[in-house]
Parts: C-alpha cells; sequence; structure tokens
C-alpha cells in the first residue's frame, strides 16, 4: 500500500493524544506553539507531521530559527558564561537576519508529538523511502527534518535517511537509561534519591489520587521550572493539555505534596514506540535545594521504566547529575532532507551542519547540555 498523508490520524493512539488540538488548534496546547498538523501512513506506521513556514518566536519544538539561534545562544551563555559566550552568540546573532531571509523555518518535521523527546518506532528502509518521497511531494518547498534521532538506538532510521541524502545534524546530548542498567542499580546517588522520594515528610501524590482543581497548581510548577528558571522558548503547556494528557492516561504523572498543604513538585512520564520518556517536570522555586525536589522527581522515571521493562530516554541537560546515575550520553541527531530545494534554501542547513559539528556538539559534550 502506498504511504498516505491525512489531516487526521488512523491509529487510536494518535487519535486520542491529538483529539482537542485537531479541534481547537495547536495553541491550545501551547501558545507558543503555533503549527498545523498532518498525518502520513505507511506500511504498519503512521507518524505526527508538524508543518510551518515562518512563525519566528515559535517554541523549538516546531522552530529550527528558534532551535538554532534564539535557544542555543541561552544554552551557551548558561553552559559557560556570557564572557566566554560572547564570540558564538555574536555569530548566531549576525546570522539570523539572512536565516529569516531564506525561510529557514519553511520546515515538515516528521514525528513531532510536541515533546521535547519523541521515539522511533523501527522503521526499514523499503517503508521509510516511499513514505519521503510522498513527503517531498506534498511539501516541494519545505525542508522535511526529522527530529529526536537518538545515536545507536535509531540507527535503522538514521541509515535509512543517509541514504535517502539526508543531512544528520548533531541536536543535542541526551541521557539513556536501560531498564536493568548495572550502572543504575549499583549507583549511590542514584539509591539515595529512590529513599527521598519515598520518604514520609512530603506526600507523594499518584495519578489516580490528583483531582482536576490540580491541574492549575501543576502547570504553573511546569512553567516555573522550564520556562521562567529555563528558556521561554520551551512550550508553554496549558492547563486543559495537561488536563488531557492525564485524563486519557498518555502520561503516568505524579505529584509531590507538602503534608496538608500545596502541590510543590509534578513528574509526567510515558512510553510512546517502546521508550519512556518524561516530557513534563516542575517545582517550586522557593524551597531550598536540601529538600531535594528535583531529585525525587528525577527519580520518578527511572523507577517507572524499570518497572515497565523499558529503556529510558531522559532528555538533555544536567549531564553531571544524570551521569553519577548511570546515565549513558547518547548524541542526539535531526535529519535534514533539502536536496530538492534550491541552493539559497539548501545553503543554511549547509552552515548549521558545520556549526553544529564543529561548535555546538563539542561544546554539549563537554558541558553536558
Amino acid at each position: 500500500m502506498a504511504p498516505s498523508i491525512n489531516d487526521t490520524p488512523a491509529s487510536a493512539m494518535l487519535r486520542t493524544w491529538f483529539a482537542p488540538v485537531l479541534e481547537h488548534g495547536s495553541e491550545w496546547c501551547a501558545p507558543n506553539l503555533d503549527t498545523t498538523l498532518a498525518f502520513v501512513r505507511a506500511g504498519d506506521h503512521e507518524l505526527p507531521l508538524t508543518i510551518n513556514d515562518e512563525q519566528w518566536d515559535n517554541s523549538w519544538f516546531c522552530s529550527p530559527f528558534t532551535h538554532y539561534i534564539s535557544y542555543a545562544q541561552e544554552e551557551i551563555v548558561g553552559a559557560v558564561g556570557k564572557v566566554l559566550g560572547l564570540p558564538a552568540c555574536l555569530i548566531l546573532r549576525a546570522l539570523g537576519p539572512w536565516l529569516r531571509r531564506v525561510d529557514f523555518n519553511r520546515v515538515v518535521m516528521v514525528n513531532n508529538w510536541l515533546m521535547s523527546t519523541n521515539p522511533w518506532p523501527k522503521i526499514d528502509a523499503s517503508t521509510l523511502a516511499p513514505m519521503v518521497e510522498s513527503l517531498r511531494l506534498r511539501w516541494p518547498g519545505h525542508a522535511l527534518v526529522f527530529r529526536s534521532l537518538t545515536d545507536g538506538i535509531d540507527q535503522g532510521v538514521i541509515d535509512a535517511l543517509r541514504c535517502a541524502g539526508a543531512r544528520l545534524i548533531p541536536s543535542r546530548q541526551v541521557w539513556w537509561f536501560d531498564h536493568d542498567s548495572q550502572a543504575v542499580k549499583h549507583a549511590t546517588n542514584w539509591k539515595r534519591d529512590v529513599r527521598l522520594l519515598r520518604s514520609p515528610d512530603l506526600e507523594r501524590v499518584l495519578h489516580d489520587d490528583l483531582i482536576g482543581d490540580d491541574f492549575e497548581s501543576l502547570t504553573q510548577l511546569y512553567h516555573e521550572l522550564y520556562l521562567g528558571k529555563y528558556s521561554r522558548h520551551n512550550p508553554a503547556y496549558t492547563v486543559p493539555w495537561l488536563r488531557h494528557l492525564w485524563q486519557h492516561r498518555l502520561l503516568k504523572f505524579t505529584g509531590l505534596r507538602q503534608r496538608g498543604g500545596e502541590l510543590i513538585g509534578v513528574e509526567a512520564c510515558g512510553v510512546v514506540h517502546g521508550t519512556m520518556v518524561s516530557p513534563v517536570v516542575g517545582y517550586s522555586l522557593r524551597f531550598p535545594m536540601e529538600l531535594g525536589l528535583y531529585r525525587r522527581l528525577a527519580a520518578v522515571p527511572v523507577v517507572a521504566a524499570q518497572e515497565a521493562r523499558v529503556p529510558l530516554n531522559l532528555s538533555a541537560g544536567v549531564g553531571r547529575f544524570k551521569a553519577t546515575r548511570g546515565g549513558q550520553p547518547l548524541m542526539e541527531y535531526i535529519a535534514v532532507l533539502d536536496a530538492h530545494l534550491p541552493a539559497s534554501r539548501r545553503a543554511p542547513w549547509h552552515l548549521i551542519e558545520v556549526i553544529s559539528r564543529e561548535v555546538l556538539a563539542p561544546l554539549t559534550q563537554r558541558w553536558g547540555l
């Protein structure tokens, strides 16, 4: 059967996941996620697509410009400071006007679940090749971008895209936890985190014990951490979106509550294509580090992955913390198919490829971004 591209998904999982976004628009999920959805189906596989043309201030989930220009500057400064990061930031800033002129954000992102980490199914080249050709024919003026390709884990997809002529661009370093990892099981810091998570000083609120009214607080905790402390370029998930993920058990939520008081932490994790991900974490920044809110919450998806006997991709950031808990650092790539575009549109992707390989990837690996 030839690949098909549709406005609505055929699979029950995708229908449930994206139903409110299809009904209300992507900004119902997050006001800085302005995109159009479509779905491509080939063989037994169906993948969500996001289609964009400009949207320069969009979250990095849908905007290469934000990822490689706006967000990258914040990450560099955060890692090495303003002084050491100034040369790289000046270069990125100077590229901005040119990238706008050559429609750098005119992209179709493949397998985009509106999360930072988007696990891939095991797709072979015989299925992927006709899918890619269908996407080229449907969007001849867009670059095709395949996010969240993890070195070694998604090797079949990576090799197939290379054969199709894709650029393989380093994106970030993620931390991988196998469910039976001996490094995790024997990590002293990990054992301490689990004991802290189970400590009675805070109430651990399980998924079914949360109530609808809690989601105002949980959403604010996520915003406080991911948008306030980290970057406004992360998606500003809304209360209805997080409640939707909870209500339909698309993610499993865990809260931390002061005894008889307010919620002060949240984590939500779930399995996509056989891999556990943890796209929602938040906690109150008012409390001292000694309380260990992040340590407790970071232990939740590791325990969940062990119980489900699936691997965990714990995304990027705080590399030293994850390394001392048995995490394995793996480079994540995006693959870009742009050979069908004119030279003026291919040029920025070539430059981003060079900068990422020579500058951003070494910094990422050195500083654990």
